[in-house]
């Protein structure tokens, strides 16, 4: 009779989560700014919690905390962007040159291949390589025809009006009387599940704090430290490279991938010489040392438990399915599932389907 109830459980939780994914897909450009509310209150409630210990109230400890955040975010939004801007071009303005630079360095290879027309393979080496110094350009156009189609519409005006009304006001809400809620769920679930249910909700928070507490936090660190590096090298594009790397690096090793290989090349184009070069190559070594054995042991503690294809792959799945939040969102999410998926397979090995022999 128990094994009966726990199997109807299961199933009414399974189709009750798939219709609330299959609403959550179909309502997400209304649903996007409730959840960006409430990441943002989560990160944000444990430092309103550690005022509030200071005997200040919490509605006005909300208040410092959403000023200082918001305040935060447009200081670094006016510093980064226009320094994103210089760099990007003094990139286009310095194209031509290192476009010269490596038609040197194919053309002997292409001399010495043999039944090849030089005057041909001349032609279409330059049509490529013409091709390739407009790519910037046209990605440059192709993102603010995206920007504008995306603001384009009477619909979509309004909604990007409201996101920006309903973004703060909804945190200062949810951030405000974050414990309550909290209680007034575990109020909603029968006592003898209770104490189930924390466990489950305690292992969730701590991997949640370990990611986007911590290795958000390890990202921007690390981010910093490139910059200040491959802008003492004299890297292009440093800012931008930096960025890319330290959020690369919520997947292990792939912001050292998606980093180096851009910044060696485009250094070297840069200088023509081998010693920024190796510059570079000390820069991400001496991060990745840092980050090892100091950053991420002293922020983040434990690995959030994500092997790294599971990691890969549900940020293109985020990405497919919810665009730019989707891939913010989709480590936390398959985080919290690996939770579940893994209480699951310890139930599961513990029943008698799978012990009876």
């Amino acid at each position: 009779m128990e094994q009966e109830k726990s199997r109807q459980a299961v199933i009414l939780t399974v189709i009750v989560s798939l219709i609330f994914l299959v609403l959550l897909y179909f309502s997400r450009r209304v649903v996007t700014p409730f959840v960006v509310a409430f990441a943002l209150a989560y990160l944000l409630d444990p430092l309103a919690d550690k005022l509030e210990s200071f005997k200040i109230s919490r509605t006005f400890s909300v208040f410092l905390l959403m000023g200082g955040f918001f305040f935060g975010c447009l200081g670094a939004g006016l510093l980064v962007f226009p320094m994103f801007r210089l760099q990007a071009e003094s990139l286009i303005k310095d194209l031509p040159g290192y476009l010269a630079v490596v038609q040197e360095w194919i053309r002997p290879v292409l001399n010495q291949v043999s039944d090849l027309d030089p005057e041909k393979a001349q032609e279409i080496l330059n049509r490529e390589l013409i091709k390739f110094g407009e790519l910037p350009l046209k990605i440059l156009t192709h993102l603010t025809g995206f920007l504008w189609d995306s603001i384009t519409g009477l619909f979509n005006i309004i909604l990007m009006i409201a996101n920006i009304v309903i973004i703060p006001v909804a945190m200062f809400y949810l951030l405000r009387d974050f414990d309550q809620i909290n209680e007034k769920f575990f109020n909603l679930i029968p006592p003898r599940n209770r104490d189930k249910t924390r466990e489950v909700v305690k292992d969730i928070d701590q991997v949640l704090a370990g990611f986007v507490r911590g290795q958000l936090m390890v990202a921007l660190i690390m981010a910093f430290l490139y910059f200040v590096g491959l802008y003492l090298c004299g890297t292009p594009m440093s800012l931008f490279i930096a960025i890319l790397a330290g959020l690369a690096n919520l997947v292990p090793y792939l912001g050292l991938i998606l980093g180096f290989v851009p910044a060696a090349t485009l250094t070297f184009l840069q200088t023509q010489e081998w010693f920024p070069v190796l510059g570079v190559a000390g820069v991400f070594a001496v991060v990745q040392a840092f980050e090892g054995m100091l950053i991420t042991p002293r922020v983040v503690g434990e690995n959030i438990g994500l092997h790294p294809v599971a990691i890969m792959l549900a940020v293109l799945l985020g990405a497919e399915f919810f665009g730019f939040m989707g891939v913010l969102l989709a480590v936390p999410v398959v985080a919290v599932f690996n939770i579940l998926l893994s209480r699951g397979f310890v139930s599961y090995k513990k029943s008698s389907f799978f012990t009876s022999s």
